[in-house]
């Protein structure tokens, strides 16, 4: 009885450390926001609950132990990347976004992130989050990352090659989803230093210099809001590269 006792909090642990780097930095599992204490128990009782749909493996004890634990630590790096693609791609385009429209200046300190965020890039990560709460994409996101646990079970080792391949889409859905998301302010504003530079040489005494930078501004928000459903739906559809992790790790086509 202890025999197994000791088995089942060995893998809850292992089960627990494939989820503590995700429970750091995703919100659909607590994220930056939420006090330390709080995450780590919540990547425990979700480990638990993984490690009871895990397959029936040995356990491993001493150097063995060390070395699962740092493989589950890997793991939950590569997993953590594809659980946060959403928010990071949103914010990647938010601050693009500013960049073109010239209000990088204009950034904000979040204190419980320790970091500066543009004003573009905090809406769209606010708004994601709230979007993928409400389609049901945090629930895809925590079935998928428990799901890993009956492809991987604790302490395996798993395909090297699907988790490169989970980390690079995951990377690369982030880059071409900001570039997607940022296209329309990026016209919007090349639209209007078009318009003005027209409209200079037209009639140079107008003095159109002056209305440069807030016709800029305006017209890179008016094209983001106006592309703000396919914005949202491009960011939230991101959720479902941690929910199809577990295909990936199983080696399936």
């Amino acid at each position: 009885m202890s025999g197994d006792l000791g088995a089942h909090a060995t893998a809850a642990l292992l089960a627990a450390l494939r989820l503590a780097p995700v429970a750091m930095v995703s919100p659909f599992l607590g994220g930056p926001l939420v006090p330390p204490v709080v995450r780590l128990a919540l990547a425990a009782g979700l480990g638990l609950a993984g490690a009871s749909l895990a397959p029936a493996a040995a356990t491993p004890a001493g150097v063995l132990l060390a070395a699962a634990g740092l493989r589950e630590l890997a793991l939950g790096t590569i997993l953590a990347v594809a659980a946060s693609a959403p928010v990071e791609a949103a914010r990647a385009a938010g601050r693009l976004v500013d960049t073109f429209r010239g209000a990088t200046l204009a950034e904000l300190h979040v204190a419980p992130l320790r970091q500066r965020e543009s004003a573009s890039g905090d809406l769209l990560a606010q708004a994601v989050v709230v979007l993928a709460a409400v389609a049901g994409g945090d629930r895809l996101v925590v079935a998928g990352l428990v799901g890993t646990f009956a492809a991987v079970p604790p302490g395996a080792a798993f395909p090297l090659a699907a988790a490169r391949e989970i980390g690079l889409r995951a990377a690369a859905e982030v880059l071409s989803a900001a570039a997607a998301v940022s296209a329309p302010a990026a016209a919007g504003v090349l639209a209007a230093d078009l318009a003005l530079a027209a409209a200079a040489r037209v009639a140079p005494r107008l003095g159109v210099v002056s209305v440069a930078q807030p016709a800029r501004a305006a017209l890179g928000l008016l094209a983001l809001a106006a592309c703000a459903s396919a914005a949202a739906g491009r960011l939230v559809a991101l959720t479902a590269l941690a929910g199809g992790a577990p295909v990936l790790l199983r080696g399936s086509p």
